[in-house]
């Protein structure tokens, strides 16, 4: 192709296309022309090009392989047997030649190329690690003595304990409190001994539906007006705890546009959250990491050649927005529970409630809940939306039914903005004189109207000032008003200095001011300080306390101080341990001088074997490194306790549903050992058992020189395996193998090029991280 046949091509590809070609049938000035092309400056590969009239044709293949859309009115050619789309179709295009080296770079309109989605997978649910069935106990023992001025002493032991069984099948747990253990007069002022049933319920998670179905004593689920009963029947919930990574909120949507291929950083209120990598085209982002509330998204992006472009876009979502197309429910049945703690199965009236939310649109959650049972029945809509200036706005309504009192009707209105400097919240709900919910008292009244409003705003040198209002009308009891100021401030690094203000008014009146001192020192100690005055009072303390870590360990308080203008004292010790948390505390006024001691702790029986543990709140594991004691095990990179003489141990506190990374401390394995893998992954159901076992190879090592008929040292590569163990050795230089796991007598097998001997090997008597030298020995049969 000649230079000047190359510049009319050039010409001709810079042209904008005719709004409609004509079709095109086969001439003589048709060619195909192998090219190296290049995308936006993003190389790809090499492409046959048909060139008829100074117009580039492409085969259809190209243009998905490039992402390039054509425009509609493209007219396509068929030549050859193929059909091709012609490159003024695209928007924006232009070619760039290179004759010397049959190249080509195409360049098209960064709207032309199809939009890039960097989105977030919600991670599916994880396989569950089998469960080993189980038994747990937990136990919160208060032994409570106080000396009255004045008056007898009294003297307090309770107990708060809870009894579970788990395994695949789900999880069973029972609890139980009991009060004043030691009395043996029904009279004593602490009142007679007693034991009473607080809790009896089955739960079973199914992680692939993120549902948990439970029977027993529980809770309704909490709609928009926060209602909920205490029941015992059927709970069907949808449970997104389940799948820990699963996100039901919106996700922000950020869109830009990339003119070649480059790299993408995301910030998120001027902090670097992620860097990506994008091609040419537009591109939207919505896998940044979660954040509530509103804020500015400002992507940076950066092309191949060091150009930027820079697009900042606020952002709106909330946590109680589902995302479009989401659902959450939850049935119940069963009946009303009364007395809790006092009445071991005090149940009432039957009921069935249901609660379903979802998402219409990513700005837009819709709620429905009802109450049903024979005395009485609630209907509830609610609506919870995006407003202007990133604001959250919510709209919901009620309407009850009761033998009682008819019908009445409820309703309440709300907006919330949160940012990083300020927040504003402001909610009224109001309620008819007849309106009732399930489980009131049949004297109980909604109250008339209840407003409550606050404003946040923090700078970061003149500190955070927070104003807020609340007013409560009732039917039968007046109104009630409360007003509050506050304002803190940093002090030194760490530190911090707040002042409060509160005004009471209505039915009960009263004014309160106050300032607290806050200052974190070294090693986890805090010391604060506080004064408040109120109704004629001051109270003013300062104290010190260490809290507890989550490992072993000791903490403490101390303070001292007044209390409604009278001396007072209180202080503590607490002991972690590795099985129980033990605690102690004291305190002391002119009129009062209490004591308080408490344990808490568990215990679980698994696999045939029985733990002290830690409460058991959480998932365990057994872990098994057979025959080796005091070894360190531990996860997510702390160590929380050892094997005992057996090699096992009792991990507690494993999350459940998610990967537990269990490690043991190859340090404190002795030298003779063999373990190919020190840390292993468990996924719990919740509140289960599951079983651990690191494979060690155990036994002595040796190093055994062999040698073959011909008095020569045995070739280096030849294979030894010991009988009974599935691992492999090799001879090394000088006809040496180090061979471990052994016994006191072992076979062991060498082969040599098709060839093999047997070895009988016996250890002499010698300590386990000893390793013996045997040999030469002779392998016969085996020639080289």
């Amino acid at each position: 192709m000649s230079v000047a046949r190359g510049q009319e091509l050039v010409q001709a590809q810079q042209s904008p296309p005719a709004a409609s070609l004509p079709v095109v049938s086969a001439t003589s000035k048709e060619r195909i022309i192998p090219l190296e092309v290049s995308v936006n400056g993003a190389v790809s590969g090499q492409w046959a090009l048909l060139e008829r009239n100074g117009i580039l044709y492409a085969p259809a293949d190209a243009f998905e392989e490039w992402r390039i859309k054509l425009r509609a009115t493209a007219v396509s050619v068929d030549y050859r047997g193929q059909t091709w789309y012609p490159l003024t179709g695209v928007p924006g295009f232009e070619a760039r030649f290179n004759f010397a080296n049959q190249s080509v770079d195409l360049v098209f309109s960064p709207a032309s190329f199809a939009a890039t989605r960097l989105a977030r997978e919600n991670e599916a649910a994880l396989t569950l690690t089998p469960a080993v069935p189980s038994a747990f106990v937990n136990y919160d023992i208060s032994y409570t003595g106080s000396r009255f001025r004045g008056a007898s002493s009294v003297r307090d032991l309770s107990a708060l304990t809870e009894l579970g069984f788990s395994g695949n099948w789900g999880v069973l747990t029972s609890s139980y409190v009991g009060r004043n253990l030691t009395a043996s007069d029904p009279n004593s002022p602490a009142g007679p001994a007693s034991w009473r049933r607080l809790e009896t319920v089955f739960s079973r998670d199914f992680p692939e539906s993120t549902t948990t179905l439970r029977i027993g004593d529980t809770i309704t689920r909490t709609g928009v007006f926060g209602n909920n009963l205490y029941y015992g029947g059927v709970q069907l919930t949808r449970n997104f705890a389940l799948r820990p990574g699963f996100i039901t909120q919106p996700i922000p949507v950020i869109a830009g546009t990339s003119s070649a291929p480059s790299t993408v950083d995301l910030y998120i209120n001027d902090a670097l959250r992620q860097t990506s990598s994008v091609p040419t085209g537009p591109f939207t982002i919505d896998n940044f990491p979660l954040i509530t509330g509103t804020g500015e998204a400002r992507v940076v992006v950066r092309d191949v050649l060091g150009r930027e472009t820079v697009v900042v876009q606020p952002f709106f979502t909330h946590n109680d927005l589902l995302e479009e197309g989401l659902s959450d429910w939850s049935f119940e049945a069963g009946k009303l529970r009364r007395n809790l703690g006092q009445d071991n199965a005090n149940y009432g009236a039957t009921f069935a409630s249901g609660l379903w939310r979802q998402g219409l649109s990513k700005s837009v959650t819709a709620e429905a809940e009802g109450k049903l049972s024979a005395d009485a029945s609630a209907v509830s809509l609610g609506l919870s939306y995006e407003l202007p200036l990133q604001s959250l706005g919510l709209l919901a309504i009620s309407r009850s039914r009761s033998k009682l009192s008819g019908q009445g009707s409820k309703w309440a209105a709300g907006v919330e903005r949160t940012s990083l400097k300020q927040s504003f919240t402001a909610r009224v709900e109001g309620a008819g004189r007849d309106y009732r919910e399930l489980g009131w008292e049949d004297t109980r009244l909604a109250n008339r109207m209840q407003i409550s409003a606050s404003y946040n705003y923090a700078t970061e040198t003149w500190g955070a000032w927070g104003l807020g209002y609340a007013r409560i009308n009732t039917y039968d009891r007046g109104s009630l008003s409360t007003a509050s100021l506050n304002y803190s401030m940093r002090v030194g690094q760490r530190g911090a200095l707040s002042f409060t203000a509160t005004r009471v008014s209505g039915s009960s009146q009263g004014n309160s001011v106050g300032a607290t001192l806050l200052l974190p020192l070294e090693s986890g100690i805090t010391v604060s300080s506080s004064v408040t005055r109120r109704s004629g009072e001051t109270d003013a303390y300062i104290s010190a306390s260490r809290s507890l870590s989550s490992d072993t360990g000791t903490g403490w308080r101390a303070l001292a101080g007044t209390r409604a203008d009278k001396a007072y004292s209180e202080g503590g010790v607490y002991v972690q341990g590795d099985k129980s948390l033990l605690t102690a505390d004291i305190s002391a006024s002119r009129d009062q001088q209490t004591v308080r001691l408490g344990a808490q702790g568990g215990a679980v029986a698994i696999d045939g074997r029985f733990f002290a543990s830690r409460r058991v709140d959480n998932s365990f594991a057994l872990v098994e490194v057979a025959g080796y004691p005091d070894v360190s095990v531990g996860f997510q990179g702390s160590k929380l306790t050892h094997t005992d003489k057996d090699g096992v141990a009792l991990l507690p506190r494993l999350q459940p549903y998610q990967r537990n990374s269990i490690r043991l401390d190859p340090s404190e394995l002795p030298i003779s050992a063999e373990i190919d893998n020190i840390e292993l992954v468990a996924v719990p159901a919740s509140r289960t058992g599951v079983k651990v076992t690191f494979p060690v190879r155990s036994g002595r090592a040796a190093l055994i020189k062999i040698d073959f008929d011909d008095g020569e040292a045995a070739p280096a590569g030849a294979l030894v395996t010991l009988g009974g163990d599935a691992k492999e050795f090799f001879v090394a230089r000088r006809g040496e193998a180090f061979i471990t796991g052994m016994q006191a007598k072992n076979n062991l097998r060498l082969a040599w090029n098709g060839q093999s001997c047997n070895l009988a090997i016996e250890l002499p008597a010698g300590a386990l991280d000893d390793i013996t030298r045997i040999g030469p020995v002779r392998c016969s049969g085996v020639k080289r």
